[in-house]
């Protein structure tokens, strides 16, 4: 049967054998309900992000708009991958300081006055 208990343990064997299978069945499907919920949303998500990208580069030519190009969800949820995200975040704020910090070393060099 669909809960999981043979015909003979359903009408012959112990009642509370098939409270347990119907309750551990609910649960089942209550997870898989949630599960293809979470999916739905986020696929959604991953969607919503693709037509504003489209219409921010449509609309915008200075547009700096990006799809992503790592999935999100599993970024955020296997630590690995998120220390990995993390230090490149990291290297391209690192990156950005150093060349504005050589920006501005080659300005003043010039004997332009410093910017504040």
């Amino acid at each position: 049967m669909s809960i999981g208990v043979s015909y003979d343990d359903f009408w012959y064997g112990e009642p509370e054998k098939v409270k347990y299978a119907i309750a551990t069945y609910e649960l089942t499907a209550k997870k898989h309900a949630m599960d293809a919920d979470v999916l739905a949303w986020n696929t959604g998500r991953y969607v919503l992000l693709a037509v504003s990208t489209v219409l921010s580069q449509a609309f915008s030519r200075s547009s700096t708009a990006k799809y992503p190009s790592e999935p999100i969800v599993a970024t955020e949820l296997d630590e690995k991958l998120a220390a990995q995200k993390r230090e490149r975040e990291l290297i391209k704020q690192r990156d950005g300081f150093l060349a504005l910090a050589f920006a501005m070393a080659n300005r003043n060099n010039l004997g332009e006055p410093p910017v504040c």
